[in-house]
């Protein structure tokens, strides 16, 4: 098999700079804002699913990030008749969905459309750049710290977002500030040094904490956090980690254990554990302790109580680890419902998850950099390949190498072939827009080339100069009318050239005739509704085992669509949304066709077959289902396998995601599923083998290799011993068959057949075989009969990218 290793592509993921988990009163879920201000919302189920992306813009770096899920009313108890009534407003308040807010450098505090993606409203800080922000515990209050050195307060109680009040100003920025357990005070680290505690209803600061400044430079304190106790603690630029008493505002104790800026911190429930990290790209575990009282008196003995030993609490640095390559700007940690990570991110744009209640003893999960989704976009026949940036794509020429004057199978794994044309990069777009793109798709003729944001919708027509063989000519399609102002979270052309799918925004799949363009005529052939819970129930629904599965579909609710296909032969769509319903369309009658079961994991992509119209769904738990959409039937072949039951252990296993589906044209009834660190070759002939065989193509022949000279010693060993005892012939050795007579210690003869077949076992077939060759995947398909384009990006290219990493010499280096 031919395979085209690109790692031409110019992709560099941003950086990290806030994480914040929901509150435990809903499901859980962890936002992620990036220096680019894409937010990401992660499901910490099925090992750390990606939902959704919400799309930043220009010059909106994320600098805070606050949920908020309001479970209290807010009004007084004579407005309710009754205590029925009371009780179904805080049923119906709880089942609420929770509310994000973010904050940047651009002095807008913006609260999120979490179905849309877009802007839900957006108030002005009326302080400047927004360096901290935190609800208080009620959720009814936003707290935000400003560069012109106030703590402002916005109402956010019953979806309000307003501005209520300023605290008293101070004459520096407000970098973090946190709420006390009972709303009534806050702190805040600022920029001079210092530490101040609030009371929220004045306004006004009680008490002020000083931490060390070097001589002629201010300490700028990074980080703040409350404790359950009451206790506070600091993290600052100095790499010094204190306790404050949160009554006498007195410090209790410090730990210099960084050796540059404490970043951020994270504390857990209780209050008996505190995680610090920063610039050093240490991170570090405090524990209150139990210890025995100091020592006093002239004996040196420790303090006794009617004769027993007196114990004190104390801080204690437990345990430190290094996850990051570069500086940690964010923490956040969740020890509730099952999921008890502590989630780590900064400049080296990785998120880095643990287990908080054993942080030193269990490994880290990193997840991958890679986009989760692919931003990128192959035109087979004309072997082009787009890639999307955050403002701007890119289009490349795919290399050719020289034709094989023998058969691959001859090559040995890994050689390499020579081009007889490089690949070239043809064709670079950027956008003035503040937007950063959502979608984009490239036609089979390469001639189409599609682009949206939450907003809007671009079209382009490119072709060849005349004048000028190799310029390309790009033209806008001024007269494309969009989807009524709407943006897209997902496009796609028609193999034929001559229909654009589009996604939108509001949860509308729309398909949009192009093949008139010419004409300036872009007419909308159809709308369908169903991801907007409108209209699904019109169509059968998928057949599963034999019985019809009816699906939730037409019942209001609307969901973001986050997966798109569309067929080889432009018959069938399939679309699906963050709610897992699937649904079918038929463009040549352009009706919905079919709705396919809901499954418990969410899915990660669709992929039709490009044969027949066969659909590939995997799903996050790694178990993929295979359905033929004409007769609404799932295959045989995943109804007997597509379970966690039968599926290979250390396939499911894997904590990689599948990310894509590739269908190699020479075999037909193959396919390969992909995550960011494997490739998985799969045969829908064969069944799935022994559920505990090894996967690895590498491993098991190493393995076998392994096994191998182990039976030829013992076969070996065995045949010498036979011979010096008699048992066998010189010719009877040599061709290793032989009717042996072995005696048993009771005297007993025993006559036995000395064969292959007596030595050796038969190994079970093994049909999952995994590849772990290629650097982190961001795409992977077939351009024709046994050639595969393998889109990769190492990690050394994006360290390329990255400032240098701190580095503090030491003594005797």
């Amino acid at each position: 098999m031919e395979v085209h290793r690109c790692r031409f592509v110019d992709y560099v993921p941003s950086a990290i700079n806030a994480l914040a988990f929901v509150p435990n009163t809903t499901r859980p879920v962890l936002a992620c804002g990036r220096a680019n201000g894409d937010i990401e919302l992660w499901n910490p189920k099925h090992e750390w699913t990606l939902e959704k992306v919400i799309p930043g813009g220009k010059n909106t770096s994320v600098e805070a990030l606050a949920w908020a899920h309001q479970t209290v009313l807010t009004e007084d108890e004579d407005f309710w008749d009754s205590e029925k009534e009371k009780q179904a407003a805080i049923k119906k308040l709880t089942k609420t969905p929770p509310r994000l807010f973010s904050a940047g450098l651009n002095a807008v505090v913006t609260e999120w459309d979490l179905t849309s993606l877009k802007p839900k409203r957006s108030v002005d800080s009326h302080g400047g750049a927004v360096w901290c922000m935190a609800t208080n515990h009620a959720n009814t209050v936003l707290a935000v710290g400003c560069e012109d050195g106030c703590v402002r307060l916005f109402d956010i109680a019953d979806g309000e977002l307003a501005f209520i009040r300023s605290f008293d100003k101070q004459r520096t920025r407000i970098l973090s500030l946190a709420w006390s357990q009972d709303d009534k005070t806050m702190v805040t680290g600022s920029a001079n040094s210092s530490i101040y505690k609030w009371d929220v209803e004045q306004g006004r600061v009680v008490s002020r904490m000083t931490v060390e400044r070097v001589p002629g430079e201010d300490t700028l304190v990074w980080s703040v956090k409350i404790l359950s106790s009451g206790d506070i603690v600091s993290g600052d630029s100095l790499g010094h980690v204190k306790f404050w008493d949160g009554a006498t505002t007195t410090m209790i104790q410090s730990f210099n254990s960084h050796g540059a800026d404490v970043l951020c911190l994270a504390v857990g429930r209780d209050g008996t554990t505190v995680f610090s990290s920063g610039v050093d790209r240490k991170c570090n575990q405090y524990r209150l302790v139990d210890q025995p009282a100091p020592k006093t008196g002239k004996n040196g003995k420790n303090g006794t109580i009617n004769g027993k030993t007196e114990m004190v609490t104390k801080w204690v640095l437990s345990g430190s680890r290094r996850f990051h390559s570069h500086d940690v700007r964010a923490m956040a940690m969740d020890e509730s419902r099952n999921v008890d990570a502590l989630v780590s991110g900064g400049v080296d744009v990785s998120m880095v998850v643990c287990t908080a209640s054993q942080f030193t003893g269990i490994n880290q999960r990193r997840i991958p950099y890679v986009p989760q989704r692919p931003v990128i976009s192959i035109s087979k026949s004309t072997r082009l390949m787009l890639c999307r940036q955050a403002n701007g794509i890119k289009v490349w020429r795919l290399g050719k190498s020289a034709s094989p004057i023998q058969p691959f199978s001859d090559f040995e794994i890994g050689a390499h072939m020579d081009l007889i044309e490089p690949q070239q990069a043809i064709l670079e777009m950027n956008f003035r827009d503040d937007r950063n793109l959502t979608a984009s798709a490239m036609s089979e003729d390469g001639h189409w080339i599609a682009v949206a944001d939450i907003e809007e919708v671009k079209l382009f027509r490119i072709d060849e100069n005349p004048s000028l063989p190799g310029q390309l000519v790009v033209k806008k399609q001024k007269s494309f009318p969009g989807i009524r102002g709407t943006g897209a979270h997902l496009l796609a052309f028609t193999p034929d050239n001559s229909r654009l799918v589009v996604a939108s925004t509001d949860s509308t799949v729309v398909i949009v005739d192009i093949s008139q363009w010419e004409s300036r005529k872009f007419d909308i052939l159809a709308k369908f509704s169903q991801h907007r819970g409108v209209g699904s129930k019109a169509a059968g629904s998928m057949d599963v085992d034999g019985e019809e599965q009816e699906v939730a579909g037409g019942d209001g609710h609307v969901e973001t669509i986050i997966s798109m296909a569309v067929s080889a032969d432009g018959q069938w769509l399939a679309t699906g949304d963050t709610k897992n319903r699937i649904f079918v369309f038929n463009l040549d009658t352009v009706q919905h066709h079919a709705t396919l079961p809901t499954f418990d994991a969410p899915l990660t992509a669709l992929h039709f077959h490009p044969y027949s119209p066969v659909l590939v769904v995997p799903t996050a738990s790694n178990v993929f289902y295979v359905f033929n959409v004409e007769t609404r039937l799932m295959s045989d072949w995943s109804r007997e396998y597509s379970s966690d039951k039968t599926f290979p252990t250390k396939f499911l296993a894997f904590k990689d995601k599948i990310q894509g589906v590739a269908f190699n044209p020479a075999r037909k009834h193959t396919l390969i599923v992909w995550g960011a660190n494997y490739m998985c070759h799969v045969d829908l002939n064969l069944g799935v083998g022994d559920r505990n065989a090894a996967l690895s193509v590498g491993k098991r022949k190493r393995d076998e290799q392994i096994k191998e000279e182990r039976r030829k010693q013992q076969r070996e060993r065995r045949m010498m011993k036979y011979a010096e005892n008699g048992a066998l012939s010189a010719p009877d050795l040599e061709n290793g068959e032989a009717i042996v007579v072995l005696e048993k210690k009771n005297g007993k003869k025993v006559r036995k057949v000395l064969t292959d077949d007596f030595l050796e076992t038969r190994e079970a077939e093994v049909n999952f075989q995994v590849l772990h060759k290629f650097q982190p995947l961001m795409f992977v398909d077939f351009l024709d009969d046994n050639s595969l384009v393998v889109v990769e990006l190492p990690f050394v290219k994006i360290l390329s990218s990255l400032p240098p990493s701190y580095y503090r010499a030491s003594y005797g280096t």
